[in-house]
């Protein structure tokens, strides 16, 4: 066997090589997993011994949803091996069912062949309870009324045979209720992980790598491939030690993905990127400016035409095309683009449920201090201002709140970037005590000649702090605003 050579990705759907003999692997399974916020890339370690010559390496049960275009193929084996082509072939019908998925569905219609076997026999037990109670009245000797019922000398020996039937037939019942929660629980199992495999289409491809060795040996190839249904959303858990005046903030990825496969034990890394936001900015077309051509008399048109032309130099006018526009969040997204490798190797299956990871924990200074908004709530709010210096920018996310170990509430923030402050709320303060109390509320009249009608409100606001240390402590409150010229507002003297 010659030195192992390491080979490059190659094009798609290139010529077929004539003779080559299918090969399967010895072993197939995903490595590692890129996701971002919109899709994920997946990429697959095949193993294969290859005889001397052209073959074809078949890579069965990939997602039927993958993106072809995205399927590449690099890898090592002996000196002069080289990867011709990778194409892609579609499997149908009950071909397409993954043996996992067989084995699952014959697995779980034998349990359920068991259920209804359990559900006989609860069925025999029931009918045989109604029959002996059925005997704790039988016929005996008929009295005056035409009652039947035992005689006193018989009554011993119905007891007995009566209760111990009883008695063995509930506790038949009982070990068949064991059993058939014990059935259900493993049901459910199999219930689980078959929709954790299954994708609601029987169709999936098969990756076929067109390769051709000048010497037998073993060689390694890595399959990758990009598919949607799979994407990760950030989440932030801001924890406040108010003795410390430091906030702790562990940053998070909820991972949910429904490709069609399972991700079992491999390599995980999110990223912010989206790849479906395209590579290149839109094109600017031209911005044609025209006159309308409406059927006018002569003499006017070359007025009407004139006064047209000044509309659009004014900004009149309405363009009749205009540029496609980026939305903020795609050019966010393409102007900082952090990864992030989880640590070991995870799981994370195809049942669409979310997955939490943690991506980074900090530790932040914060400012701490007290906000009212007495109007409306005479309560005071524990706030905590902070500067971010992280090295990478936080995504939109929800941020969950907790004060001294207890959660106080979340909040959605928008992205927030390297060297901006945010304030975060940590709910009442109880120590700090206000009081909102009108004063005064008269009406009159001023002026000698014009007379003008006044309104005066005068309010109260008193502030009281039970806290140890110094809180600075911020009070909002409303003016007035007109919406008409002729009336004024203003401060009263000495607010």
């Amino acid at each position: 066997m010659g030195r192992l050579s390491p080979l490059l990705t190659t094009l798609l759907l290139l010529p077929v090589l004539a003779g080559a003999d299918e090969l399967r692997p010895s072993g197939n399974t995903v490595d590692s997993v890129t996701v971002y916020l919109d899709r994920a890339e997946v990429t697959r370690q095949i193993a294969v011994t290859l005889p001397a010559g052209a073959h074809t390496v078949l890579v069965p049960g990939l997602p039927a949803q993958l993106f072809e275009a995205s399927l590449r193929a690099s890898g090592k084996g002996p000196a002069g091996l080289t990867i011709a082509t990778v194409e892609t072939r579609r499997e149908f019908g009950e071909k397409a069912a993954g043996e996992e998925e067989r084995r699952l569905r014959e697995q779980l219609q034998a349990l359920n062949d068991e259920k209804d076997l359990l559900l006989g026999q609860r069925q025999a037990l029931d009918t045989r309870a109604k029959f002996i109670e059925q005997l704790a009245t039988p016929p005996g000797e008929q009295d005056e009324n035409a009652n039947r019922s035992f005689s006193p000398e018989k009554w011993a020996t119905a007891w007995e045979a009566i209760g111990k039937g009883m008695e063995e037939t509930n506790l038949a019942r009982i070990t068949l209720q064991q059993q058939q929660r014990d059935l259900d629980e493993k049901i459910r199992k199999v219930e689980q992980e078959l929709r954790q495999i299954q994708t609601g289409r029987r169709d999936t491809l098969t990756a076929a790598i067109q390769v051709e060795a000048k010497q037998p040996g073993k060689a390694t190839f890595e399959l990758s491939y990009q598919l949607g249904n799979a994407s990760w959303s950030p989440v932030y858990d801001a924890a406040l030690d108010t003795e410390k005046g430091e906030i702790q903030l562990t940053q998070a990825a909820y991972i949910r993905q429904s490709s069609g496969e399972a991700w079992d034990k491999a390599r995980l890394t999110v990223s912010t990127a989206r790849p479906s936001a395209g590579a290149a900015m839109p094109e600017l077309h031209p911005w044609w400016i025209d006159f309308q051509q409406p059927p006018q008399p002569l003499a006017r048109e070359s007025r009407a035409k004139s006064l047209q032309a000044d509309e659009m130099l004014a900004g009149v006018a309405t363009p009749q095309a205009a540029p496609a526009e980026v939305s903020e969040a795609q050019a966010i997204s393409s102007d900082f683009t952090v990864r992030y490798a989880i640590p070991g190797r995870v799981t994370v299956p195809a049942d669409n449920s979310k997955h939490r990871f943690v991506l980074k924990t900090q530790r932040l200074k914060a400012e701490l201090q007290a906000r009212s908004a007495p109007r409306l709530d005479r309560r005071a709010f524990l706030y905590a201002e902070l500067d971010y210096q992280g090295e990478a920018p936080l995504l939109p996310g929800p941020w969950q709140l907790q004060r001294d170990g207890t959660f106080v509430g979340s909040r959605h923030n928008d992205a927030l970037r390297p060297g901006e402050t945010i304030a975060l709320a940590f709910g009442a303060d109880d120590a700090i005590a206000i009081d909102y109390q009108p004063l005064k509320d008269e009406r009159g009249q001023q002026g000698l000649i014009s007379r003008e009608q006044t309104v005066q409100r005068n309010y109260r606001i008193s502030v009281t702090s039970h806290h140890t240390r110094q809180l600075p402590v911020s009070i909002f409150d409303q003016l007035p605003v007109s919406r008409d010229e002729s009336i004024k507002v203003s401060l009263a003297r000495g607010s």
